[in-house]
């Protein structure tokens, strides 16, 4: 132990024959002396030398360029380097460093072996610069590459790993000599690879060992392979990319390095292979494959120290850049059809006529994409599973950016991650997780779903749009179990998770809605998505509960009234299950704005409410509007109304006088919109009157009662209407106000009756200006006047305020009334977006023809319609076979019809001994109908079943109705599916009777469909009402072929019944394009047009039902959107009718018809000028 100690005290022994401080070489003769005579030297005099040499190429390389010590340094070494070169290319350059060099690989002398390519990189460094030079450097690279020199390259290269002091310095020669001249070189250093480059890959590889510190050698490997990305050129830079892992071994071995270098070789990867135009894309796929990602997306992890160069950008800023650019650019992300899968042709025929429809249900539709998506970035697929957007940031934001540049991996994606693997909670995972997850519903929508130049013919698969709008991850229950929280962060988080998810839902749904011009499986489609939508989305009644537990928190509040208010307007159907008044709520809000002590932000949040419980309330057919919170409060319409007098320029008026107009005017509390004007008009302060409470008191006393007795106001206005003759219409308020004047006028002490004195001047003054009938209003004023003598205070107040009011009357000029009044407005908006659709898509230039299917055309004969026997009725319902053989019976071809029927005879009696398992209702089906065509299609006959033979001048029977058979054939489906809505009114109907009689068909029917309660529930996705109703419409238009059918449904009041419907709150949007195809289906008909003109009025029909707003057949008609498509057919059946008229005779008929012609007239002019 002791020997051990005084080894390790012992004092290093120094070599004398080392000088202390390097002399400073001032001539190149000095030069020639150090190495010209290097065989007399030791290998500790050699080294010194080298390292004066060294420090002599160190000054000119830092000294300035203008200083007389870098000019008399370079002229110094030129001399040197001058004397130094070969006088032919079987020479070298530098003779004496190279033997130097190469004695010392003969004699192992690591310490030489090592400086000199040291020493001749600091060369190539000091002279990069210098253009008297640039010869000799290449000169002497040319030297250095040759056979004798490549072998102590070799020799260095392949030294042992840990030997870095030997592979290091041969590696920064190599790599200023591909540097130097811009890379005159680097193809001369690339062609000898067989020897330099040998090894680079295991040098590049970094051994797994405990110890990451920095390698020298691996740092000077990348600087190596950097310059050749750089220098080299296309074809060597291929050859370099595809050898081996050459890329990859350098990437996985950039963790322990320095932050400088790192970002250097992230950027040379984008700068020398991404960006490189001379590289074709498929070989930067095959460079930047998963594997090669992956190990750069593991950078992320990289800890060291900001690297200190000009950018300042630490190692996961570039890394992202870097990794960013690679994922998105064109030459890796392969072209897609963004939410169309591969495989999937957005193109393909529909149905044939032959062909059973199914619509989204056939084959050839099949989504089969819930599990699996076949995609055309398989690479980046792969690699976006390696990454973890909950734990990282940048992960998170990496992704994002993939998922944007190419939008089909987005389903791809969820079909592999289906969950997590965590519960909802306050944990940084979690709420990474969350993060993400937001971010991927807020992406935008692929133009035309992700389909090149227009939209296609057919839908994406569903199973691909949800999972873009509410991907599987946070399914219901997660949904709901976050609702259920008591964290505020995540209840607010999850339902703006919601809110954003629903208005991506309607934003697709508008994008599917405007695409249903082009085939039927858009409009399926909607349906399907909203019902698949409606499986991963919470109820609404949770969303409500939610906000019944925190409800004295306003800032969850309004995130929660904010998603109701969308789901309201997204899925209104949905909707409709929900209780949820949100008149309450509403009151409260107009009451807290009013307080004099908010700051700007609480005023903005309670404005935001208020916007929100405004759209919520139009919507809900739950809000009682009339409902009072408390007796001292005023019911939510009139605290409505009181906020839009007191707060007009309030950006949220405009809403909310759109639903007072609605509850008013749709109640019949006030005419027209332009009376609500006035009445806003006459309850604004002016500087002789302000309204007080006691008036909007009673005003709200009148409404609610006018609301909820308006035919007893009704009738007696009609009584004071007959005694002055003027059928003018008025507003049942004024009715009220003057029978509850008496119970005023009896407080003629209050202070607050000259208020409401005051006020009803004002309102009846100025509704006689606004064109109500004056005759009637005049007659109440008068019985207001008429009170007896213990009122007489009261009426001289009133008399004085009516006649000062009407010496100086409102002006009926308001911010309101200036744009034209409510009513204005909405069909100004109306216009304009009929408008804009127009000039996007010219009705004139609709094919109603191509957008109503023609119904199946009559067979010409029975050509393959004999044979019956052993016949699988099953498959003859399916194939369409039977119907053809059914519609047959009413061929224009007397022959057709009576062969037909004899053989639909056959065709009864074999159903009757086959072995089809709903031949009970199909034998009862033909048989009834033989019996009810028989006398029609027979007479004339022998009664012995043999054709008939006519003489020439008595011509054959008409056909039949086709509703006869029509309905005959629609039936076939029905007996044939239990499942369906009709199958217990069909077989309820075969029973009524052997025969059906043809004018009684259609108001059995009509009864059973429209007023009567379906037999079956409502499945997922389809009402059964409407599912009948659609039956029975599709049964009118396929049975509308003759002048016959239309006679029939004339005199059944079909288009009266059926025009009624469609403006009902209760007509869906495909109820009421079926109606408008019935109404097309008789315009072809010769004379049609002229019946639907004179008998039920079709032109001012249309007129009317052009007017009618969107919306899902569970809400009010007039609240939803301008429905641009309908408009649109609407708009050419117009065309349609004056084209087909006979306008001679109608202009006659009109000439004579007993009507206020003037006042049609200008009704007519008035919508033009609106129109137009």
């Amino acid at each position: 132990m002791a020997t051990t100690e005084e080894r390790a005290n012992k004092r290093r022994k120094t070599d004398d024959a080392l000088p202390s401080a390097l002399p400073a070489i001032k001539s190149s003769e000095q030069l020639h002396q150090k190495f010209g005579y290097w065989k007399s030297s030791s290998s500790s005099q050699l080294k010194a030398a080298l390292d004066q040499f060294s420090n002599f190429l160190s000054q000119i390389s830092v000294s300035n360029k203008t200083d007389g010590e870098y000019e008399r340094g370079l002229a110094i070494l030129s001399k040197y380097c001058k004397e130094q070169s070969s006088a032919s290319h079987d020479e070298i350059d530098f003779p004496d460093l190279l033997a130097i060099w190469s004695h010392a690989s003969e004699t192992n002398d690591e310490s030489l072996l090592a400086s000199i390519p040291s020493v001749l990189a600091q060369f190539y460094q000091s002279i990069d610069t210098s253009l008297d030079l640039r010869d000799f450097g290449i000169s002497l690279g040319h030297s250095l590459l040759k056979r004798d020199q490549l072998r102590l390259f070799d020799k260095c290269l392949s030294s042992p790993r840990s030997k870095q002091n030997l592979i290091a310095p041969a590696l920064r020669l190599l790599t200023k000599l591909i540097e130097f001249d811009q890379g005159t070189l680097a193809n001369n250093v690339f062609n000898r690879r067989d020897h330099l480059y040998r090894r680079l890959d295991d040098i590049l590889v970094r051994p797994q060992t405990a110890d990451e510190s920095p390698s020298v050698a691996h740092r000077s490997a990348l600087e190596f392979l950097i310059a050749n990305l750089k220098y080299i050129d296309n074809a060597a830079k291929i050859e370099l990319i595809t050898h081996g892992s050459l890329i990859y071994s350098a990437i996985r071995g950039l963790s322990t390095e320095q932050p400088d270098i790192v970002c250097a070789t992230l950027r040379a990867l984008v700068d020398f292979i991404l960006d490189d135009p001379n590289l074709g894309g498929r070989l930067k796929s095959r460079c930047f494959n998963s594997g090669i990602l992956t190990a750069l997306a593991k950078l992320y992890a990289y800890d060291r120290d900001v690297p200190e160069d000009d950018s300042g950008l630490s190692v996961r800023a570039v890394l992202h850049e870097v990794l960013t650019k690679i994922c998105t650019s064109s030459d890796i992300v392969n072209p897609q059809y963004g939410w169309y899968p591969v495989g999937v042709n957005a193109n393909v025929a529909g149905n044939d006529a032959d062909m059973v429809p199914l619509g989204l249900d056939a084959p050839y539709f099949t989504d089969e994409y819930a599990e699996r998506i076949p995609v055309k970035n398989g690479v980046l697929s792969v690699f976006l599973q390696t990454l973890r957007p909950g734990e990282d940031v940048l992960h998170n934001e990496l992704i994002l950016s993939v998922f944007s540049a190419a939008p089909e991996l987005v389903a791809d994606y969820f079909t592999k991650r289906t969950k997590f693997n965590l519960q909802p909670g306050d944990t940084p995972l979690w709420r990474g997780q969350f993060a993400f997850l937001f971010s991927i519903v807020q992406l935008s929508i692929p133009e035309n779903f992700g389909w090149p130049d227009v939209i296609p013919q057919n839908p994406p698969p569903l199973s691909v749009v949800i999972e873009n709008i509410l991907p599987r991850p946070l399914d219901k229950s997660i949904l709901s179990k976050c609702l259920l929280s008591q964290d505020t962060l995540l209840i607010m988080s999850t339902i703006r998770y919601m809110t954003i998810a629903l208005q991506k839902l309607k934003l697709v749904l508008e994008q599917v809605n405007q695409a249903t011009l082009l085939s039927d499986l858009w409009a399926q489609a909607s349906t399907n998505l909203i019902s698949m939508f409606s499986e991963r989305f919470p109820v609404l009644q949770e969303v409500i509960g939610t906000m019944s537990d925190h409800k004295e928190r306003g800032q969850i509040r309004g995130t929660i009234l904010e998603c109701i208010a969308t789901h309201y307007d997204v899925l209104p159907s949905k909707s409709v299950v929900a209780k949820f008044d949100a008149a309450p709520f509403l009151t409260t809000a107009i009451k807290n704005l009013a307080s004099q002590d908010l700051d700007a932000y609480a005023q903005g949040a309670l404005n935001e409410q208020i916007l929100h419980l405004l759209n919520i309330a139009s919507r809900s057919s739950t809000t009682r509007w009339w409902q009072k919170p408390s007796p001292e409060d005023l019911s939510p319409v009139t605290s409505l109304l009181r906020f839009c007098v007191q707060s007009a320029e309030s950006s949220l008026v405009k809403n909310a006088l759109s639903i007072l107009q609605d509850v008013l005017v749709f109640r019949g509390i006030l005419n027209a919109s332009r009376s609500l004007d006035v009445l806003i008009l006459s309850l604004t302060e002016s500087k002789k009157y302000q309204p007080e409470l006691a008036t909007y008191e009673f005003l709200d006393n009148c409404m609610t009662r006018t609301m909820q007795r308006p035919v007893k106001y009704l009738d007696r206005i009609e009584i004071i209407q007959d005694q002055v003759s003027d059928k003018a219409p008025l507003s049942l308020l004024t009715c009220c106000v003057a029978e509850q004047w008496p119970f005023v006028a009896k407080k003629a002490s209050d202070d607050g009756v000259m208020n409401i004195v005051g006020w009803i001047a004002r309102f009846f003054v100025a509704m006689g200006q606004s064109g109500e009938n004056l005759g009637v209003m005049t007659a109440l004023q008068q019985e207001m006047l008429n009170l007896p003598d213990e009122y007489a205070h009261s009426k001289k107040i009133l008399t004085k305020a009516l006649e000062k009011q009407q010496k100086k009357p409102i002006k009926l000029s308001s911010p309101i009334d200036a744009a034209g009044g409510l009513e204005a407005k909405a069909r100004s908006s109306v216009v304009d977006t009929v408008k804009m659709a127009e000039r996007l898509f010219p009705a004139k230039d609709l094919d109603l023809e191509t957008i109503f299917n023609q119904p199946p055309p009559i067979p010409q004969s029975l050509t393959g319609l004999f044979r019956w026997e052993k016949s699988d009725f099953d498959t003859e319902i399916q194939s369409g076979r039977l119907a053809n053989l059914i519609r047959c019976t009413i061929s224009p071809s007397h022959e057709v019809r009576i062969q037909a029927f004899h053989t639909l005879q056959t065709v009864a009696h074999s159903v009757e001994n086959s072995n089809y398992s709903e031949k009970t209702q199909l034998y009862l089906l033909l048989g009834e109908l033989s019996e009810s065509i028989r006398s029609l299609i027979l007479t004339g006959s022998d009664g012995g079943g043999k054709t008939p033979s006519f003489p020439s001048h008595h011509p054959p029977p008409p056909p039949p109705p086709s509703l006869l058979s029509e309905l005959a054939i629609h039936f076939l489906p029905v007996l044939s599916d239990p499942s369906s809505p009709l199958y217990s009114k069909a077989n309820e109907f075969l029973l009524l009777g052997p025969s059906w009689t043809s004018h009684r068909l259609i108001p059995y029917w009509t009864r059973q469909t429209f007023l009567t309660e379906t037999t079956s529930d409502d499945t997922p996705g389809t009402n059964a009402q409407h599912a009948e109703i659609a039956w029975f419409l599709d049964l009118l238009i396929t049975a509308l072929r003759t002048t016959v059918d239309l006679d029939l449904y004339r005199r059944a009041q079909v288009f009266t019944g059926l025009f009624s419907y469609y403006v009902s709150p209760a007509s869906p949007k495909e109820t009421r394009r079926r109606i408008l195809q019935l109404v097309y289906r008789a315009l072809q008909i010769p004379g049609g047009s002229d019946t639907l003109i004179t008998r039920v009025g079709v032109r001012e029909w249309l007129a009317v039902a052009r007017n009618v707003r969107d919306h899902s057949g569970n809400g009010v008609s007039r609240m939803g959107k301008v429905d641009v498509e309908i408009r649109r057919i609407i708009d050419a059946l117009s065309r349609e009718v004056m084209e087909k008229c006979d306008r001679d005779g109608i202009a006659k008929w009109e000439a004579q018809r007993p009507i206020d012609k003037k006042k049609h007239d200008a009704a007519v002019v008035e919508e033009m000028e609106v129109d137009g």
